[in-house]
């Protein structure tokens, strides 16, 4: 009986070990218990997050977001570099905290982690060769489109121009190529992406033109472990102090806006994010 006892006591304890770190009870009392604020970010991405070439600091908008969120919560900013494909998961574990990492919010993703209010959103942009003949957006009605695969632009072009056909290539480079070699009609990207690509172009950058009004618009929303209500109000809290204080708009102007090459207009507030149809 003694033996039997001793076996089933391991193994209570084995079972526990191997449980899933989501059912830790508060993530926030260990964020300030241990002081440092674990947060996944992106590398390969500017403006949003990469490496800078001199200082070879990770640097970025969703960097900067990280840094204050930490700043406001009293603990130091850790940063950790996560790939596209493996953010949520890297959350889900409990090896990151939190995620500032070009994370559009969907319903799928909804299902896996929790969002914050939105500190981004961007239109997702039709781009065209400036000679051709489309002037707007509905004129691409079933033209050919590049795109990059898995991009989460497509339902909603679907809603839009059911007759336009996608074509989709493994990066956005490889995309953007193909309408700049005629290969295509249009291209389709988020707005901030899509500038970039262009801008790289020089001299030739006006024989580029993005189209308007967009496919839809996609909120960025910060990613959080589901059942961690007082980690997610905390985060909250701090974005809609930075919106009224003004953070977020030097954070924007600073990497999107006037003193960014993309030269873009804030055209979004701190919200929670609407539903999406898809």
């Amino acid at each position: 009986m003694k033996r039997i006892a001793t076996t089933l006591c391991a193994l209570l304890i084995n079972t526990a070990a191997l449980m899933p770190y989501t059912a830790h009870a508060d993530a926030l009392a260990d964020i300030k218990a241990r002081g440092t604020l674990v947060c996944g970010v992106v590398s390969g991405s500017p403006p949003f997050g990469y490496q800078d070439t001199e200082t070879r600091q990770l640097v970025g908008y969703d960097v900067d977001f990280c840094k204050a969120i930490a700043q406001q919560l009293g603990v130091k900013p850790e940063l950790k570099v996560v790939s596209i494909d493996a953010r949520i998961p890297e959350l889900q574990q409990g090896r990151v905290d939190v995620l500032a990492a070009v994370l559009g919010y969907n319903r799928q993703r909804a299902e896996q982690i929790s969002f914050s209010k939105a500190y981004f959103a961007t239109g997702q942009m039709i781009a065209v060769k400036t000679q051709s003949t489309f002037k707007t957006r509905d004129d691409m009605s079933g033209k050919r489109i590049s795109a990059i695969k898995g991009t989460s632009a497509a339902p909603m072009m679907q809603r839009v121009l059911p007759s336009a056909q996608l074509i989709y290539f493994d990066d956005g480079p490889s995309a953007f190529m193909a309408l700049v070699q005629n290969k295509v009609d249009g291209f389709l990207l988020a707005e901030p992406q899509m500038r970039r690509f262009i801008n790289r172009l020089g001299n030739d950058a006006k024989t580029i033109t993005v189209l308007t009004p967009p496919v839809g618009t996609e909120f960025w929303g910060l990613g959080v472990r589901k059942g961690e209500p007082a980690l997610l109000g905390a985060v909250n809290a701090v974005l809609d102090k930075m919106e009224a204080s003004g953070q977020t708009q030097t954070i924007f102007d600073t990497w999107l806006g006037d003193k960014s090459p993309l030269k873009m207009t804030r055209q979004f507030k701190t919200i929670d994010i609407p539903n999406p149809q898809e």
